[in-house]
């Protein structure tokens, strides 16, 4: 079994992504990949994932009208959701479409699109993307920012080699990284609403979801799916 590891910014192009292979894991811990299952879980109907919010704003105009939009960074009108886990496990989503739109776990999606399956992750799935993880001979890892994404990277090689996990030393690097200390920071901090309290808390929170989190192409989008 080969299992690589590369950042998305180090990425080749996508025929050679498509030929070595069989599935692709986009790593986005904080907070794109631990927003996104929460998202389902609030009952959405659908969950899209869009390279940049200029996709985002298209797929809405052309596609889904009704769609509710969701980003990171600064609030934009037109965008309806943040993308923090926190505030999304509050809300109910039923019946909804949601088109999510990050700058680095979704824009990291689409990049291995061309792979014959796609997964996204966070430590909120992780014993459930390991698995499918282990049902591939060649995978490849890909953390879309800084050691909070590696930290996963590390537990999902450990699972499938067999080797012991240390699950707070890991979840420990999460909290620590940049992202984990500026999530902390700015969800406390009004002059940052697009960041919950509650964001991190659900970011080190193993296990929440006992499904994987698989797309599909369609169109300019990926259609999120469990699995």
């Amino acid at each position: 079994m080969v299992v690589d590891v590369l950042h998305a910014d180090e990425l080749g192009s996508a025929r050679a992504l498509h030929d070595r292979y069989q599935l692709a894991v986009v790593i986005d811990v904080i907070r794109a990949f631990t927003a996104a299952p929460w998202v389902l879980r609030q009952g959405a109907s659908r969950l899209f994932l869009a390279p940049n919010p200029e996709a985002a704003l298209n797929a809405k105009a052309t596609r889904f009208p009704e769609a509710l939009l969701m980003k990171d960074g600064a609030p934009d009108p037109r965008f309806e959701l943040p993308n923090a886990p926190g505030l999304i496990s509050t809300l109910d989503l039923s019946g909804h479409t949601i088109i999510q739109t990050t700058g680095n776990g979704t824009r990291g999606a689409h990049l291995v699109r061309s792979v014959p399956r796609v997964a996204c992750a966070s430590f909120a799935t992780a014993t459930a993307v390991s698995r499918l993880v282990a049902r591939y001979d060649r995978v490849l890892l890909v953390p879309t920012e800084g050691d909070e994404d590696y930290a996963l990277a590390d537990f999902i090689r450990a699972y499938t080699e067999g080797a012991a996990i240390d699950l707070a030393a890991l979840l420990d690097r999460v909290s620590a990284s940049a992202a984990g200390i500026e999530c902390a920071q700015r969800g406390t901090d009004p002059a940052f609403p697009g960041v919950h309290a509650k964001d991190l808390r659900l970011c080190t929170s193993a296990d929440s979801f006992h499904h994987a989190l698989v797309v599909q192409p369609t169109e300019s989008l990926l259609a999120v799916a469990t699995a």
